[in-house]
């Protein structure tokens, strides 16, 4: 299996991509808030192996990438125009997209912005707000005094947010990724998550949608997530059983998973994988 590595500069700073496989059809995959492209490693591969080009980015101011020139980034909006650029500096045409948690929200903006470009959308644990903003206006803090450390919140946290079938060994390994986070980015990134709303132009998506919830999600409530759908022309969603808010390091067989969902985007041209 082919594998590279580069970085791209976007405004005098470098973002890291890297790439597995070598088929006509693309993915593009967008990681979690506070974490980075490590995330796809099994999924990548997998989805290498049934014959897509799979394309990973760090985020700016995550994992390899540079920080953004103005520090931690709180837009979600400002990430997805920075996605638009990468495929653009990269030649990718019409990739599917593929993001998790604030990446889910992040795919949908780019599917508002850009969906003619665009093969087809898959958001997981994500959806697309509703109305008003409410308590979202308030930044979040980052600040332990008289509370547990951010280090324990994150471990606890992500720990209660992986679901009930994924063994307790891996569970753990996702609990300590998450506490080797930059929490000066993570905060900036959920305080994004909170404030983000494309709401009213979800009925401009023009590309096939998929949203994907583990029943198992607790911050992601399917309500929305059914909501969010019903707004998008022709989007489908469904919820994974047994699963949290992380499929693609939650569940052994992801990338066949992901394969299904763009095949029945597009049967007729993935119909021979």
């Amino acid at each position: 299996m082919r594998t590279s590595a580069e970085y791209i500069e976007i405004d005098g700073r470098f973002g890291f991509v890297e790439q597995a496989g070598e088929g006509e059809h693309v993915i593009f995959c967008v990681h979690t808030a506070g974490q980075h492209g490590f995330q796809w490693r099994a999924a990548r591969d997998r989805l290498a192996q049934l014959g897509y080009r799979v394309v990973v980015v760090d985020l700016p101011g995550h994992g390899r990438s540079d920080p953004a020139e103005h520090g931690p980034v709180s837009d979600l909006g400002w990430y997805a125009d920075w996605c638009l650029t990468v495929i653009d500096r990269i030649s990718l045409d019409r990739p599917y997209l593929l993001g998790c948690s604030i990446g889910g929200k992040i795919v949908l903006d780019m599917a508002v912005k850009a969906s003619a470009r665009l093969s087809g959308v898959v958001s997981m644990a994500a959806y697309g707000q509703r109305g008003g903003r409410g308590r979202s206006a308030r930044p979040w803090g980052l600040e332990d005094a008289s509370s547990p450390s951010n280090r324990d919140r994150s471990y606890y946290g992500y720990s209660a947010l992986t679901g009930r079938s994924v063994p307790a060994e891996q569970t753990e390994l996702l609990a300590l990724m998450h506490c080797r986070e930059d929490w000066h980015v993570t905060v900036s990134d959920q305080s994004g998550w909170s404030r983000h709303d494309i709401w009213d132009e979800l009925g401009t998506i023009a590309c096939p949608v998929r949203l994907v919830v583990g029943e198992d999600d607790f911050g992601v409530p399917a309500t929305r997530v059914e909501q969010t759908a019903a707004r998008i022309p022709g989007a489908r969603w469904e919820v994974v059983p047994g699963i949290g808010h992380f499929p693609m390091q939650e569940m052994p067989d992801f990338g066949d998973h992901a394969h299904a969902w763009f095949q029945a985007m597009c049967p007729a041209v993935l119909a021979d994988r």
